[in-house]
């Protein structure tokens, strides 16, 4: 499934002799061709795979950037001037906030799937070695994408066709101790929105209580689980989101009660939304840590090879894995 490139533009963010975060643009738009290309190729891979993204709408307070992408789509502001003016505003949010900020700012607009989305990021550019073609070791400069840390994509077919959505707006939350309200919100106009961490967790939760509802055995309860749970990973591999109504259908029922049903009904989930990695986990397993101890283990195991006594709190488990094994044996 290819992406049909039809804007792109770069501009670079330094810090000049003042010490403060400065500007150098870039005139004209980049002529697509086999680098662009390539590099846009991996970016949209990257943006889409990586984890934990936040999600948000405009914001009715401030309406800076939103004009200037209603401008940019009605064709009142070609796309360079409004990547100009965008990197402006972005710079005088840095310096308002006495922040620096380094790195190959990126702004393009491309189609993907049908949907046309405006990609907006701030890429790290790192100095390494290469061989050349006649054996020499010289020095070369690349851009880090599998590190990149500040990004942000707006859903213009999205905008348009459901201006109430609360998550037309996607991010990357940033560096690490760092949230990306810090500046990239205000430059954005922004607001956060649907939470996909609690979006999984009540999907987790409503997961459960169906299995309760439909009273299934523990063997399928099992299934069903072990069924979600290769959904979601695959969802997640291919840098899709989860579809309530799809998964429904994978889990399939032959009674009158299917779970995009019980969820509509019981739940107050998006129709479709991104698999947080961390809340997938406990569909399928115990996970717990605390005073120096962390224990996680498949659901099925309780009431086989582990045992909980709730009168005691104790956890026995009756053979342990073998590499634990050795490291308890060779403490001795």
């Amino acid at each position: 499934m290819s992406l049909d490139i039809e804007h792109i533009i770069v501009h670079s963010l330094f810090i000049n002799e003042q010490g403060q975060t400065a500007l150098a643009r870039r005139d004209d738009e980049l002529a697509t061709g086999p680098a662009v290309n390539q590099l846009m190729s991996e970016l949209h891979h990257v943006y889409n795979t990586k984890a934990g993204k936040v999600f948000g709408y405009f914001s009715d307070e401030d309406t800076g950037f939103r004009d200037l992408v209603r401008r940019m789509e009605d064709q009142s502001l070609g796309f360079a001037p409004f990547s100009h003016l965008a990197a402006e505003r972005l710079l005088g949010e840095l310096n308002r906030l006495d922040m620096q900020e380094e790195g190959v700012l990126l702004f393009v607009r491309y189609r993907w799937l049908g949907a046309r989305y405006l990609l907006i990021a701030l890429l790290d550019n790192k100095d390494s070695v290469t061989v050349t073609d006649k054996l020499d070791v010289s020095r070369a400069s690349y851009l880090d994408l599998g590190r990149m840390q500040l990004a942000a994509r707006l859903d213009l077919t999205e905008l348009q066709t459901r201006p109430e959505s609360k998550r037309y707006f996607s991010f990357i939350k940033g560096r690490a101790g760092r949230k990306v309200s810090d500046f990239f919100l205000n430059f954005l106009s922004c607001v956060e929105g649907m939470d996909p961490r609690a979006q999984s967790q009540g999907l987790m939760k409503a997961v459960e209580e169906y299995c309760e509802v439909r009273q299934l055995s523990k063997e399928e309860r099992e299934q069903s689980k072990a069924t979600i749970s290769k959904y979601c990973r695959e969802q997640l591999k291919e840098g899709e989101e989860l579809e309530l109504r799809e998964l429904s259908a994978e889990l399939g029922t032959d009674d009158d009660l299917d779970f995009y049903q019980f969820v509509s009904e019981e739940y107050a989930l998006e129709e479709r939304f991104p698999v947080d990695r961390s809340a997938l986990k406990g569909l399928t397993k115990y996970v717990g840590s605390g005073g120096g101890l962390t224990i996680s283990f498949d659901q099925k195991l309780l009431g086989e090879r582990i045992e909980y006594d709730p009168a005691t709190d104790t956890l026995t488990i009756k053979g342990t894995p073998p590499n634990l094994k050795a490291q308890l044996k060779g403490g001795e």
